[in-house]
């Protein structure tokens, strides 16, 4: 692995923003904290900000010797899971997306007189809920000057330490949650003919809803689709009125998500009217659309990595079934999307409370986001 001596540099102030960032967790949109330190951290660099954004986002900019091209780098905020005061932890990376991103803004800042070009540094709120993406999106982070590629990285714990995956066309998942409440009639569990039982109905509703992969859709196309909550009911011998249900689908493919919705509504519904019940289905706001890399793009973080990991450290057509709505940006620009490996010894993955991003990672998705820089804003 190869890392320049200017980046090594940065490193006892990389170990500072992580350990800021892992002990001050915040919600989606709830990112006061993290926030100030950046713009802070930003403003001492020299740069160009822009705060409030979508509520928590803030957004660096550096315009170089011409308006183009303008290339935007983005991380995310927010944190996930509940430490022991009740606050969300890191426990996705996003404090280590913070860490590189704050050091890449130290680089550049350096190279100012050399840019040919503008770059856009976004600091994302709410990844882990609601699309903050989208939301800067439509807040207009992409405009004035228009942008003309976007790149993010993610650390990835299904891949090996000192590895890159990356990967053309669809490489995240969408994702839409739905929730499906069925109602029956209430009564004794020793008449049960005098019931309408919405436990059996709800028991039918979950085998039926497997076939919609497996007979309603090509063995070519990449989905899943699950329950993954089941409620209902609280005692031996009663039967309840109503069954509550969670679950997801995720696709790569865009234009099969109606699809897939419309017969999970009508495989629920038919059931349960065949068996004198009621399903309704409700699915969340839209979620987070399928994640597809520009092929240019993705050459060109090939390339870049190739020069610090060895080819053979490439893992080439990567991608996962989980979600990020990084996936919004790159349906207005082309750009890539590409990950991390943070794996060392033990897999423990997103999302666990053991996972863990260690300094190496960190300044391998420095140096490689620092070369993306190079190629695209001063050796073009």
């Amino acid at each position: 692995m190869k890392i320049d001596k200017k980046i090594i540099e940065l490193k006892k102030q990389m170990e500072e923003d992580k350990t800021f960032f892992w002990h001050h967790p915040e919600k989606g949109f709830e990112e006061i904290e993290t926030s100030r330190y950046i713009i802070e951290r930003l403003k001492n660099l020299g740069y160009e900000i822009k705060t409030n954004i979508a509520k928590t986002g803030v957004m660096a900019i550096l315009k170089g010797k011409k308006e183009k091209p303008c290339v935007l780098f983005r991380c995310e905020m927010d944190a996930i899971e509940m430490d022991e005061k009740g606050k969300m932890q890191h426990a996705c990376g996003h404090d280590a997306h913070m860490t590189i991103m704050l050091a890449l803004a130290e680089l550049i800042i350096k190279e100012k007189e050399n840019i040919n070009g503008t770059v856009k540094i976004l600091f994302q709120p709410a990844e882990e809920t609601s699309g903050g993406a989208k939301k800067m999106i439509e807040e207009g982070v992409l405009e004035n000057p228009n942008v003309d590629c976007v790149f993010a990285l993610h650390v990835w714990s299904e891949l090996k330490k000192g590895t890159i995956g990356i990967k053309a066309g669809p490489v995240m998942a969408s994702t839409d949650p739905f929730n499906i409440t069925v109602y029956g009639k209430e009564g004794h569990g020793a008449i049960p003919e005098k019931c309408i039982d919405p436990i059996y109905i709800a028991s039918s509703i979950v085998i039926a809803l497997q076939s919609i992969v497996g007979r309603n859709i090509s063995s070519n196309e990449n989905v899943v689709l699950g329950i993954t909550a089941i409620n209902g009911g609280n005692t031996n011998n009663k039967i309840p009125d109503k069954v509550e249900m969670k679950g997801i689908c995720r696709t790569f493919n865009n234009n099969l998500r109606d699809y897939i919705k419309n017969r999970i509504k009508e495989v629920s519904t038919n059931i349960a009217n065949s068996m004198n019940g009621e399903a309704v289905v409700f699915f969340k706001d839209d979620k987070y659309p399928a994640l597809v890399n520009s092929e240019e793009y993705v050459n060109l973080v090939k390339n870049v990595s190739k020069e610090i990991v060895g080819e053979e450290n490439i893992i080439k057509d990567y991608s996962t079934m989980c979600s990020e709505d990084f996936s919004y940006i790159l349906q207005e620009r082309k750009g890539a999307f590409f990950f991390v490996g943070c794996q060392d010894g033990e897999n423990f993955s997103q999302h666990s409370e053991n996972f863990h991003v260690g300094i190496d990672e960190i300044l391998l998705g420095t140096q490689i986001m620092y070369g993306i820089f190079e190629k695209t804003l001063i050796n073009n």
